[in-house]
């Protein structure tokens, strides 16, 4: 797509995913650096490389939120069309609530000239916030063919975590004490509670972060995939994996999730005895699953190329100057 960039702080499937759907180049700018300098240095990079490309329509990935309010920044000045691809806490911020954040990400939302989020809850507080929003879901990765490795258990789950805030793993934790489930947990287990880490039960293996193709054979070598959060109607990352590789799901009882993932999953309160039950029930219920998560894969992905298609036109308009006259 000629004209147009996309540009992250930090690299995401969603984005990542999105730009290569729709064919738009993406840069992803990075560094070592942390706090006020890594802000710095990313900054100058960042007009650094719109000072020379000069592109007709931006796009920004949002977290970062200061990449996203340099974005409405510059706008005036290089005359772009800004799209910003907002996350959940782009436009409700749960892990960051200060005032000053939740102000800044509503000025970003106004001033952006089409706002990007995954499903029409998180579309009606774009709208609130005075901003234009389009809805599309995550485009489904593809699970790259691997062979799979041998698990501990009988009945072997994956825990998909980075120990974020949002995630309730220690619940997780406390439901498989005692059960005949091998648990797996992904990301920086560090992060836990150094009690509640001491107290892990033998059947709870943390692998850390695991290289891509290795978490893909994990996924795959496993019976079943959890990913959780508190935050309200969050349509997580490890939600389309487990779907990719067509296994059995327990997701958070959030009405995104339930709207989108339907009969292909089940859905927890995230407390610990809603857990067990539901884990439980994962084990009885592994087959009609998986069987639904074949037939929603294939309906998710159908449906992602139609509405990319409706996107792409959007950003076709805006390269050559048309304001949309409506973006359903």
């Amino acid at each position: 797509m000629k004209d147009a960039l996309a540009l992250t702080w930090f690299e995401h499937r969603r984005t990542s995913g999105l730009c290569a759907g729709l064919g738009l180049e993406l840069a992803v700018l990075e560094t070592g650096r942390r706090g006020v300098l890594r802000y710095l240095l990313l900054g100058l990079r960042t007009i650094t490389l719109l000072l020379r490309r000069r592109p007709a329509v931006l796009l920004v990935q949002n977290p970062s939120l200061i990449l996203g309010a340099l974005s409405v920044g510059l706008r005036p000045v290089l005359g772009y069309r800004l799209i910003v691809d907002a996350h959940n806490e782009a436009v409700l911020p749960f892990i960051n609530r200060q005032s000053w954040v939740r102000r800044l990400s509503r000025w970003v939302v106004r001033k952006a000239d089409l706002t990007i989020v995954s499903n029409r809850q998180l579309a009606a507080a774009v709208e609130q916030h005075g901003g234009r929003p389009f809805t599309l879901a995550d485009r489904l990765p593809v699970a790259p063919m691997l062979s799979t490795r041998n698990l501990a258990g009988h009945f072997n789950v994956v825990l998909i975590a980075t120990f974020a805030a949002d995630e309730p793993v220690e619940a997780v934790l406390a439901a498989v004490r005692g059960t005949e489930i091998d648990l797996y947990v992904t990301g920086n287990w560090r992060k836990l509670d150094p009690a509640t880490a001491q107290a892990v039960p033998a059947n709870v293996h943390f692998t850390g972060f695991l290289a891509e193709e290795e978490y893909w054979r994990l996924l795959q070598s496993a019976d079943a995939v959890v990913d959780l959060t508190l935050m309200d109607n969050c349509l997580v990352c490890g939600a389309y994996e487990g779907l990719a590789a067509t296994k059995p799901m327990l997701l958070s009882n959030n009405t995104a999730s339930v709207e989108l993932f339907g009969d292909s999953a089940l859905y927890t309160d995230n407390t610990a005895p809603d857990i067990r039950r539901s884990l439980e029930r994962l084990r009885l219920e592994r087959l009609r699953l998986q069987t639904a998560a074949v037939v929603k894969r294939a309906e998710l992905s159908a449906a992602w190329t139609t509405r990319a298609g409706v996107l792409a036109e959007v950003l076709r308009q805006y390269q050559t100057g048309v304001q949309p006259e409506s973006v359903v």
